[in-house]
């Protein structure tokens, strides 16, 4: 969580709070691509283990959606894990981890916003780290109109639903989800998702 110290000290119980819905959301909406669930491990961070890298677009996403207190700081690493892994991803070692840690020096030196990767490969790292400093750029450009109706496509509702539960026509949907490039960033966080549906994982030496 960025800047979570900044806080005073009754908005940073809410948000602690509001931090642990969403770890038991993440759980939930996750568990059949964990291999250790999501755990808050100093206060203010958290950590899992994924056996399916390819739901990392959809997890920023769904972080972004869910949490909006504070931005958070996303850092993913791809590696073996050495210890036994547990229900929870708490006492864990290896380079995935390793790697994760790193990635997270690097978001917070370059504040960086959207994810950062590190461990994935050479001919991976690079397209990986591109793809959520463009979609993560493209989000922040949304106007909220924009955004109200982007969030409802990207959930798969149609046109003349999203009209009727904004009130507005559903040309002005289409204006909208066009002024905000909905279809190229459908495009491209479906490649981003396909680059990473390619890898396979081993938690074990």
């Amino acid at each position: 969580m960025v800047a979570s110290r900044a806080l005073s000290p009754a908005a940073r119980s809410e948000a602690q709070e509001e931090f642990t819905e969403l770890i038991g959301k993440l759980n939930r909406l996750y568990r059949e691509h964990l291999s250790a669930k999501f755990v808050i491990t100093l206060g203010d961070e958290f950590q899992a283990l994924l056996h399916a890298p390819g739901i990392i677009p959809d997890l920023i996403w769904t972080l972004e959606q869910l949490f909006t207190v504070r931005a958070l700081r996303l850092g993913f690493g791809f590696g073996l894990i050495y210890t036994r892994i547990k229900e929870y991803a708490i006492n864990v070692d290896g380079p995935a981890l390793h790697n994760a840690r790193s990635s997270i020096e690097v978001a917070k030196r370059n504040s960086l916003q959207g994810g950062v990767f590190t461990g994935f490969g050479p001919q991976l790292d690079p397209p990986l780290n591109g793809f959520a400093r463009a979609l993560n750029h493209q989000r922040a450009t949304w106007t909220r109109r924009q955004r109200d109706v982007v969030v409802r496509l990207h959930d798969g509702r149609k046109g003349i639903e999203i009209a009727e539960e904004l009130g507005i026509t559903k040309q002005a949907v289409s204006r909208y989800a066009s002024l905000a490039g909905w279809d190229a960033y459908k495009e491209a966080e479906r490649g981003w998702s396909s680059l990473l549906h390619g890898l396979v994982t081993d938690e074990t030496p």
